[in-house]
This record gives structure tokens, C-alpha cells and sequence, in this order.
């Protein structure tokens, strides 16, 4: 069984999608023009914002052409990242050592001024 998410994007700033499992993503664009897709995971506290401040990009400026959409089914890939068994970690080259990143979330935004739909499949 999944659980569908429907979000309707405007504009480039994040939009918080939560932690819970990701599956899979449909981008439809909705726009007059092309349109960039991106997924992060980050800290909450950029959501509505521009910013990528310790922002680790999953998928970064996917176009999506007029009329077109995009689909993604990540094979597990975000499965599961955020549960109580994992361990979510970047390396930090100031540092040289991994950060835990168990207090961020999966962020998505489409370019500036566009717009687009998008479906996001999460197991239950």
C-alpha cells in the first residue's frame, strides 16, 4: 500500500515534503515554459526559502520540458532514510568527518516563476 502526496509548486522555494518514506516522484509541468525540479534534504529551516545552505541536492535542475513530466521511482533510495534503524550522514571536507543529518527533510522546488505538480508516492 502507498500514501500519494499532491503538491502544487510555484515559484523557487523550498517546500517542506517531510521524512517520511519517498518512493517515488511524478513532476508535472505546469507552466508556459520549461521548467527545473530539484530534491534535497536539508534542515526544515530553509523551507520557503531560496537558500541551499547545507542543502545535499538527490536531484538538482531536472528539466522538464512544456507539456512533459518527469518521473522518477527511486529503487529504495530514499527509502527508509529518516527511520529509527538509519543512519543519515554527508562528509564534511571543513572537517573531515561525517554530520549526522537525522534532524533534516526532504525539500523540492521548481525554478523561478514556474510552476508544476507533483506527486509524491510513500510507502506506509
Amino acid at each position: 500500500m502507498a500514501k500519494i502526496n499532491i503538491i502544487s509548486l510555484s515559484g523557487d522555494s523550498f517546500v517542506n515534503v517531510g521524512t517520511q518514506n519517498i518512493e517515488g516522484v511524478i513532476v508535472t509541468n505546469t507552466d508556459s515554459e520549461d521548467v527545473t525540479f530539484d530534491l534535497v534534504v536539508a534542515p526544515s529551516k530553509i523551507a520557503d526559502s531560496t537558500s541551499t545552505t547545507d542543502a545535499v541536492f538527490v536531484l538538482k535542475s531536472i528539466p522538464v520540458p512544456v507539456g512533459s513530466t518527469f518521473i522518477w521511482d527511486d529503487d529504495d533510495i530514499l527509502s527508509n532514510i529518516f527511520n529509527g534503524g538509519s543512519f543519515v550522514s554527508k562528509y564534511n571536507s571543513n572537517t573531515k568527518k561525517f554530520e549526522d543529518l537525522k534532524r533534516n527533510t526532504f525539500l523540492i522546488r521548481v525554478g523561478s516563476g514556474h510552476t508544476a505538480d507533483v506527486l509524491i508516492r510513500r510507502s506506509v
